[in-house]
């Protein structure tokens, strides 16, 4: 029979070894933010007069924050939206706060739509180096939701993989060529934690940001050898007009979001951005390698449930 002195040797070594990895997760996530970036190891940024950061959605949220720490470099910035009324104030905003920027050009086109790329090639083709290309502009369903129960279905099916997959997707091929040609280039893709596993009630949405992570990730490998850098970037919940969330240290504002996770770039080709955010994203990936997905889906999907009853309770709907 094995002596109880072996049983506890080898629990004390299991404490040692999963103690030793919670600080190597957490030390990692300081370099990869904090320290990498003090030492210089990241992007080596390029602005100047002619060159361009281009970044979609960029009226609200993440993709505001993204145009107004390039503007604060000095880029010239293309900012692509919906709405022209807020095109023009956010122009105005960054031009007046960031006097380094000095040239910045708007373009109002509908992501949801698919007969928009002509005018943004136009508008791409127009400026004389894309040097950034941000691709922030996603779109969800209005309440977490069960999928035959979300609103106009038919309509936000097209509507939803125009604006989160084919957008994306499209935004690349329009500045790649000209990024490979010069042989420097700097893609960020925003994707979303959600994709890192099924989520219940978010079910498109979630799909859809797999697909951007893993279009991401793949872009990375074809071309980190041509002098291009490709990002996937994997925020949790972020205070901003569409997740309607009060700021908290799970839930970083979106000033507070971009500010750590512009410092990865060019360290990691995929990250979970902020630190809190790095953090949920390790005990979501140490659940799944250890018990399965399914545990993950299941805790979401019930904290899923909670918000969508407190969003029919508020509204006085009735649930069905």
């Amino acid at each position: 029979m094995i002596d109880s002195a072996v049983y506890e040797i080898i629990g004390r070594s299991v404490c040692l070894l999963f103690v030793s990895f919670i600080c190597y997760k957490l030390l990692k996530g300081f370099y990869t933010i904090y320290l990498a970036n003090a030492l210089g190891l990241g992007v080596v940024w390029k602005p100047s007069s002619k060159t361009w950061a281009v970044i979609t959605g960029a009226t609200d949220g993440i993709g505001l924050e993204y145009a107004n720490r390039l503007a604060r470099l000095g880029y010239c910035l293309l900012i692509i939206s919906r709405s022209e009324d807020k095109l023009q104030r956010v122009r105005s905003e960054l031009l007046k706060n960031n006097p380094k920027c000095v040239t910045i050009k708007t373009l109002a086109v509908d992501f949801t739509k698919p007969d928009i790329y002509g005018r943004i090639k136009e508008a791409t083709d127009s400026v004389e180096a894309v040097d950034v290309l941000v691709n922030n502009v996603g779109m969800s369903s209005k309440i977490c939701e069960y999928f035959t129960r979300i609103e106009k279905l038919n309509e936000f099916i097209p509507s939803i993989i125009n604006c989160n997959i084919t957008s994306m997707t499209k935004m690349v091929s329009l500045v790649l060529p000209q990024m490979v040609a010069r042989k420097r280039g700097i893609i960020i893709n925003i994707s979303s934690l959600s994709a890192t596993n099924p989520i219940p009630l978010l079910s498109i949405y979630s799909s859809s940001k797999v697909y951007c992570d893993y279009f991401s990730r793949s872009l990375h490998y074809e071309y980190k050898d041509k002098g291009i850098i490709v990002q996937s970037v994997l925020p949790g919940f972020v205070s901003t007009n569409m997740s309607s969330m009060r700021p908290s240290f799970t839930v970083p504002t979106a000033e507070a979001y971009v500010g750590e996770a512009i410092k990865t770039i060019g360290i990691e080709s995929r990250t979970y951005g902020h630190f809190a955010h790095k953090m949920l994203g390790f005990i979501y990936d140490t659940i799944s390698s250890t018990l399965g997905q399914q545990y993950n889906s299941y805790f979401a999907f019930k904290q899923l449930l909670k918000l969508r009853s407190r969003y029919y309770n508020r509204h006085g709907l009735k649930d069905q």
